[in-house]
């Protein structure tokens, strides 16, 4: 094995993306237009080698391979250090002693007629970023199943892998011990180029046309045109492949709760208190102790890299710049170290754990995460298994090769979610906070809480907090939304609040006596919880609005995910950038039209909840 200072072209080109940054959007940026924003379509023509940079028909079953899986995979049966290659093959990178890449004396060449010869054979070869690697023996352990590797045998694959896997994805210690590596590609023929490409059908072409024209608009244009979150999603849509657009935006059968989340917020009605000085306002605050310019985190949203190509950086940077918070999906399309690295010093991150079924896999994360320095941990528990997305399983089935016996063997088609889950342990429990907590001293969060018997369960048995959450509606349809499960605790658990706001919303007999106060004292009868529990809503948060309702019925502060997913795909980090100055301005807005100045202000009073149906005070 190589030592780890044998960095992958991979890796090596999205360093020197994230050091040198993204380039401005907007008319000033229109000859500085970087790849990581686009390819101009006359570049087709160019060359043949340039036309094999183009996102092929088959990348759609490969969505299913995210960063937990595919980096832990390869120790699944064994706690061993395996040789990664043979011992006779270098590991993956080819350095000369100047430190360019290049010819080495020593490093194996690979015919592209040898790898062609494959195509029919029983080993199966591919071709990833000019390095030649022997998948047979991986075929099974691959997360997204066989099909998509064995349609594309003897084919470069580059463009399906890179845009889904973390660009360090290739480093020694990271590749599955049953997939070896064979050495350099060299091409002998330009027909033999030619059929190492695959085809790209008309669809396709077209699909990346209209992507293409799209990213040229917003740099055209620059962001000045996305005023609200929505705007985000609607510009996301025309820049994100069909199959991307599927896994970002289903929910659960008929994406009901995912609607719910946020039109549960119409039911929330403010109380403005006038005639006060709202000149001066500030929305920073504090979460789990570290400080944010706003009372809003990133959650966790996996596989940003379908979005933009540097991915979940633009996130680490443009939350680090804007002053909020991240936290780190599981399946990141970045591993934790790329993220990491683009982390600027005091940086807090958190990160979303799910806990493998094999426990010292799990274990070896969280080493992991403490090694790293992170922040918090998020420990989700509403996905034991994957929600049935359809949107995500018809757009994987489009891509699938004809159904033969090979896909009866396969069982029933799933999508990029039920590939995703298919490590995570369903039998997760209460008693595991135990074990969790006896693997690191960071905060534990308990993510995906559904009723308030559960908010009391994570209370009891030292949680450090919640978070109120449906998984974005994608995993049981028709459940409750984070703000009905925050009714419900002020309902039957306001112990769990903060005292002062487990008063009643609406018209507050001590404001009525006293109407020149902004906000009632607590009861002196209410007392403090023995320790900090934190509370925190996810889901359904596209307006400032909705989060300064959160906050008044006694939320902590809230977390939005596919808002900064589409946000960083339309613009990378300067979306990111962007879509916080949305919500910092929205925020600072209602907080001001509320007649407070901070966010310590925001009281139940300042909000009454509605009957949904009849649009009167809820009793």
């Amino acid at each position: 094995m190589l030592v780890q200072q044998h960095l992958s072209p991979l890796r090596a080109a999205l360093n020197a993306k994230v050091r040198a940054g993204v380039r401005p959007i907007g008319r000033s940026a229109r000859s500085l237009k970087s790849n990581a924003f686009s390819t101009s379509t006359s570049m087709r023509t160019k060359t043949q080698t340039q036309t094999q940079q183009r996102f092929l028909i088959g990348a759609g079953i490969a969505l299913a391979v995210p960063t937990y899986l595919y980096l832990n995979r390869a120790h699944l049966d064994s706690d061993a250090q395996p040789d990664k290659v043979h011992s006779d093959v270098p590991d993956k990178v080819h350095s000369t002693q100047d430190g360019k890449t290049g010819a080495v004396a020593g490093v194996k060449k690979i015919s592209s007629k040898e790898i062609l010869d494959k195509k029919d054979g029983e080993e199966v070869w591919v071709v990833i970023e000019g390095e030649v690697y022997d998948m047979t023996e991986f075929l099974d352990e691959h997360p997204g199943g066989r099909e998509i590797i064995e349609n594309n045998r003897s084919k470069d694959v580059t463009y399906i892998f890179k845009p889904r896997h973390p660009s360090d994805q290739l480093e020694a210690e990271n590749i599955p011990p049953s997939v070896r590596h064979l050495g350099q590609l060299t091409v002998e023929s330009q027909e033999e180029r030619d059929a190492l490409k695959v085809k790209v059908s008309k669809d396709e072409e077209e699909e990346n046309d209209r992507i293409q024209r799209k990213r040229e608009e917003i740099e055209e244009k620059g962001l000045g045109t996305i005023v609200n979150m929505r705007d985000f999603e609607k510009a996301a849509e025309d820049m994100c492949s069909k199959v991307a657009w599927a896994y970002y935006a289903s929910a659960a059968d008929d994406e009901i709760t995912k609607e719910d989340n946020n039109s549960d917020y119409k039911n929330i009605r403010f109380r403005p208190r006038v005639l006060r000085p709202v000149k001066e306002a500030d929305a920073s605050t504090k979460i789990l102790g570290y400080d944010s310019k706003i009372p809003l985190w990133i959650s966790p949203a996996a596989m940003a890299k379908l979005g933009h190509p540097l991915g979940e950086v633009n996130l680490t940077r443009g939350a680090h710049s804007s002053g909020i918070i991240q936290c780190i999906s599981s399946f990141a399309s970045c591993s934790i170290e790329e993220i990491t690295a683009a982390r600027a010093p005091g940086q807090p991150l958190f990160f979303q754990l799910y806990v493998n079924s094999k426990r010292h896999l799990a274990k070896e994360v969280i080493t992991k995460i403490n090694r790293l320095g992170l922040n918090a941990i998020l420990l989700t528990v509403d996905a034991p298994v994957g929600g049935k997305r359809e949107r995500d399983i018809r757009a994987k089935g489009a891509f699938e090769a004809p159904k033969t016996e090979a896909f009866d063997k396969q069982g029933e088609t799933k999508g990029v979610a039920e590939a995703i889950f298919s490590a995570v342990d369903p039998d997760l429990n209460w008693k595991d906070l135990k074990w969790l907590r006896e693997q690191t001293e960071l905060p534990i969060i308990i993510k995906g809480v559904q009723t308030v018997e559960d908010a009391v369960m994570a209370y009891k048995n030292g949680a450090d907090g919640v978070i109120l959450s449906n998984h974005g509606g994608r995993q049981l349809d028709t459940t409750q939304t984070g703000l009905s499960t925050l009714l419900e605790i002020r309902k039957h658990a306001p112990f769990l609040l903060r005292p002062e706001y487990r008063i009643p919303t609406g018209p507050n007999p001590q404001l009525i006596a006293n109407p020149e106060k902004l906000y009632p004292d607590p009861p002196s009868t209410e007392k403090s919880l023995d320790r900090k529990f934190s509370i925190f809503v996810d889901g359904g948060i596209w307006r400032g609005s909705d989060a300064v309702k959160a906050l008044c019925l006694g939320a902590d502060a809230v977390g939005v995910g596919r808002g900064f997913l589409f946000a960083q795909t339309v613009g990378g980090q300067q979306g990111v950038e962007h879509a916080v100055k949305i919500f910092e301005s929205e925020i600072l807005l209602t907080m001001r039209l509320l007649g407070a100045n901070k966010v310590q202000d925001l009281r139940p009073s300042m909000v009454e909840v509605m009957d949904s149906q009849h649009h009167h005070p809820h009793p």
